[in-house]
């Protein structure tokens, strides 16, 4: 259905429902990992010289991606997948590594910024392989797998 200005407004009730695509899941993701990452500086008041470039940076890298994520721009939901995996690797070796040495608030905030992460990387990896398939915004027909 057009409107008067000529854009697209889905008909019935389908409003941000894009078949096969899960962006918003993994922006809102990236939006509560990139604030648990920055909450959670002050648990790391004696490496916090060290970490912070990288919390910060990281932060911004999280909301900027979120803000691009789209269900139009392949580039954007790889580069998602690709943040994703890293922080999942970053904060899961960060928190096995200094188990030892850390608190467990701060064991804790790390396990879990590394599980919203794996989220994160999960609906990105779905969302690529429908748009790889071509897939993403298309409804599934019946009998789609039969073989007859």
């Amino acid at each position: 259905m057009m409107t008067e200005g000529g854009t697209y407004v889905p008909a019935g009730n389908d409003w941000g429902n894009v078949p096969h695509y899960y962006g918003d899941v993994v922006r809102q993701c990236f939006v509560v990992g990139a604030a648990l990452m920055l909450l959670s500086a002050p648990f790391y008041t004696d490496t916090l010289r060290e970490h912070l470039p990288f919390l910060l940076f990281g932060g911004i890298v999280f909301v900027a991606l979120a803000a691009l994520t789209n269900p139009h721009n392949r580039s954007v939901v790889l580069a998602d997948a690709v943040a994703a995996g890293v922080a999942v690797v970053i904060y899961q070796t960060w928190a096995l590594f200094d188990y030892e040495s850390s608190t467990w608030i701060e064991f804790g905030i790390r396990q879990l910024i590394a599980l919203i992460f794996v989220a994160a990387f999960y609906f990105s990896m779905k969302t690529l392989r429908a748009m790889l398939l071509g897939k993403v915004g298309k409804r599934e027909e019946v009998g789609e797998f039969d073989t007859e």
